[in-house]
């Protein structure tokens, strides 16, 4: 039976609903609570549009996570939802608030 990876990102700072879906045939990586997410140009639901950007990312920290499997015409539905806080510290509590050698982009390739 085929599977069907989704991902919900939720804001807990608004209304607390989707702000992003993605949708992929494979896993996505595992997040945990804490872990630091930042929005790079995410097209956000409800004609919202871009807001973030890689020069000036949306930062976010994990706040609490939600999984839901079940069946759908046959293929099996893995749902993970992720709530977010909004952070507004140094750009990494890790990494302090250095910028990285290198954009995403650039470390791509592309």
């Amino acid at each position: 039976m085929k599977s069907e990876y989704q991902l919900f990102f939720c804001d807990t700072s608004g209304t607390h609903e989707p702000v992003v879906s993605f949708e992929s045939e494979s896993p996505f990586p595992t997040l945990f609570v804490g872990q630091r997410v930042d929005d790079h140009g995410w097209d956000r639901l409800r004609g919202v549009g871009v807001l973030g950007s890689e020069e000036n990312p949306i930062r976010y920290t994990v706040h609490s996570l939600k999984s839901v499997v079940f069946v759908e015409n046959g293929k099996n539905i893995i749902q993970s939802w992720v709530n977010f806080k909004p952070y507004s510290g140094e750009r990494s509590p890790v990494f302090g608030n250095t910028e990285p050698a290198m954009s995403s982009s650039e470390a791509l390739g592309k």
